[in-house]
């Protein structure tokens, strides 16, 4: 009875072994078939038109033309849109002067946005009849002047692309805007005792003699130096060690005394 009770018990279970094993083998046909899909509509993707760049839009630029963004972007229509990587494209965009930020990301299935902040120009320096601008950066142009400024911004003499330029801008960068727009010349004018002598005019007509480390700290007074002074009154703000004021008149009186002494 024993042995009757086991044949019975295995036939019983046979019927389940089956669909087990019908089960199994259709849940790996489901995956290989799945698998097999995937691969196609991967290839198709890869072969139709929307796995490749098709647009590339640009804004926020001001003196770059968008062709010329999209260059330095190093993209290029037709491209596999997959193979773009935008942290590195943003990077390949700062490397151009004139671009302070730069932000990529994909839209849709094929375009490519890019959004880019340019240097502000907060002034120009004219060498042989052509100005060249020089950025809030410190950097000047010298690839791409211009005939004449835009605007009223300063006029620098002088300078060259380097430490002393980006530190004169840099002083010129933490003034108040109403103060900045009161100088009209800034000139660099390096003397024996002091390497970084500066020389400005204004738009008042008084001058300012100083020295590019203190500029701002000491500028940023000007607005109040300027209200004590008599009315019509003009001449000479020295900033360089303290703070004093030589009219034009005192100026012309001492040098004509000097001269005069001199001849005698």
């Amino acid at each position: 009875m024993a042995e009757n009770r086991r044949v019975v018990s295995i036939e019983n279970r046979i019927p389940e072994l089956k669909k087990y094993r019908k089960k199994k083998l259709i849940r790996h046909l489901a995956i290989l078939i799945g698998i097999f899909a995937i691969l196609i509509l991967i290839t198709l993707y890869f072969l139709s038109p929307l796995s490749k760049l098709d647009k590339i839009n640009v804004s926020g630029n001001k003196q770059l033309t968008e062709n010329e963004v999209r260059k330095e972007s190093g993209l290029v229509i037709g491209e596999f849109v997959l193979g773009i990587n935008n942290g590195k494209t943003e990077e390949e965009l700062k490397k151009n002067t004139l671009i302070k930020t730069a932000t990529v990301s994909k839209q849709g299935f094929n375009d490519v946005q890019i959004n880019i902040k340019e240097f502000k120009t907060i002034g120009y320096q004219q060498k042989d009849g052509k100005y060249y601008d020089v950025l809030e950066s410190g950097i000047m142009l010298t690839d791409q002047p211009r005939q004449f400024p835009i605007g009223n911004d300063l006029l620098f003499q002088n300078f060259k692309n380097g430490k002393t330029l980006e530190k004169m801008v840099a002083q010129i960068n933490q003034l108040p805007k109403d103060v900045v727009s009161s100088i009209s010349e800034v000139i660099y004018a390096p003397t024996s005792s002091d390497k970084n002598h500066i020389e400005l005019y204004m738009n008042d007509g008084n001058q300012v003699s100083a020295t590019i480390s203190t500029f701002a700290e000491k500028m940023q007074h000007y607005p109040a130096i300027v209200a004590q002074l008599a009315k019509g009154q003009k001449g000479v703000i020295d900033l360089e060690v303290g703070s004093y004021f030589q009219s034009y008149y005192q100026q012309n009186a001492e040098k004509k005394a000097a001269e005069k002494k001199k001849d005698n």
